[in-house]
């Protein structure tokens, strides 16, 4: 009986890719708090890209079926349905969410805190 293990000298080869700003710091926080890094999320995504043999998530071609401002339109409906009407504050933030000007997560935020706020002024 043969007790030798062989292994294959494996080589890692570097990938860089050029992202929008902000990008990155808000993508490595939100795989940071699932516990795991940028380059974890991107090796997962080629592993399975390779067992599959096609893209891991679903790509379409052209634009959302509807604007950013009828998706804007369709939230505020909803929640005047509700009966919670959105301020201007809110709707500005969906629209700076669509602009990738901020995250719905930094958005979530700041209405905690401001919530937070108000309740130790009461």
């Amino acid at each position: 009986m043969n007790n030798t293990i062989t292994t294959t000298n494996r080589t890692n080869n570097l990938i860089q890719v050029r992202v929008p700003a902000g990008l990155k710091e808000r993508t490595s926080k939100l795989f940071e708090s699932l516990g795991t890094s940028t380059s974890d999320v991107i090796r997962m995504m080629l592993i399975k890209a390779d067992e599959t043999k096609s893209i891991p998530f679903q790509v379409r071609t052209g634009a959302y079926p509807i604007t950013a401002n009828e998706r804007i339109e369709e939230i505020k409906a909803t929640f005047a349905l509700e009966g919670m009407p959105l301020s201007e504050q809110n709707i500005q933030d969906l629209i700076d969410i669509e602009l990738a000007k901020t995250t719905t997560e930094e958005v979530r935020q700041r209405i905690l805190k401001e919530i937070k706020e108000e309740q130790e002024k009461a």
